[in-house]
């Protein structure tokens, strides 16, 4: 089957990121839960999502910790799930769209080069930067510097910024001087890829906002 346009697929990102945002019924909550899981079997994300909640349950549950204190325990749940969804969407589309289509996708819009630039280098460099900090970690714990979140190893905590604070300028200057060398403030620029829509995209994006619509429409009370 034919990858389907990079614009296709940020078009329907963004659909499924606001029919998270403007679903307010439980029932449709559940239900995109469900559609969400059933994409981790797809795309077989299963396992690479289950590592990554050790990171989203605190903040889910900090979420609906504050919402039961401010509210009840039904917004509490409303919120929660909401934010599940959003950050199981946003792991979907990442992990299926590359920064390359994500940039290419935002130059055929008409979005000018540099905003494009900005965006796809630092996602790029979030996965770099984590990295680092594994490193840094592993080589300041073989040093005896003990850097467990406790409160009396804060002051410990300097050993790992200041490398990566080092590092960081490192890699700005790296890439600063690439951007020099390769002539980044040139016009004219063209794409490595010719990317054309089909009529399996056009048709993608219209049934996708025909759901969206009905959503709307469902969640105003028919």
């Amino acid at each position: 089957m034919r990858k389907p346009d990079p614009r296709t697929k940020l078009a329907l990102g963004s659909m499924a990121i606001v029919a998270i945002l403007i679903t307010k019924s439980p029932v449709m909550l559940i239900v995109e839960s469900c559609v969400l899981l059933a994409a981790l079997f797809l795309f077989a994300m299963v396992k690479a999502w289950s590592r990554s909640l050790p990171l989203v349950l605190p903040m889910v549950g900090l979420v609906f910790l504050i919402a039961l204190l401010s509210f009840d325990h039904r917004a509490g749940l409303l919120l929660s799930v909401r934010l599940l969804n959003l950050l199981t969407a946003s792991f979907v589309f990442f992990r299926t769209v590359s920064p390359e289509e994500i940039g290419d996708a935002m130059r055929k819009m008409g979005i000018p080069y540099e905003f494009s630039f900005i965006l796809t280098t630092s996602m790029r460099y979030v996965p770099l930067i984590g990295r680092r900090i594994r490193l840094i970690m592993d080589a300041q714990r073989s040093r005896g510097i003990d850097l467990r979140p406790r409160l009396k190893n804060v002051t410990n905590f300097l050993a790992l910024l200041m490398p990566l604070l080092v590092q960081s300028f490192a890699f700005s200057d790296e890439l600063a001087m690439a951007m020099e060398s390769r002539g980044f403030a040139l016009k004219g620029r063209s794409l490595r890829r010719d990317y054309r829509m089909h009529l399996w995209d056009y048709g993608a994006m219209l049934c996708s906002l025909a759901l969206l619509a009905a959503l709307l429409w469902w969640e105003r009370g028919g």
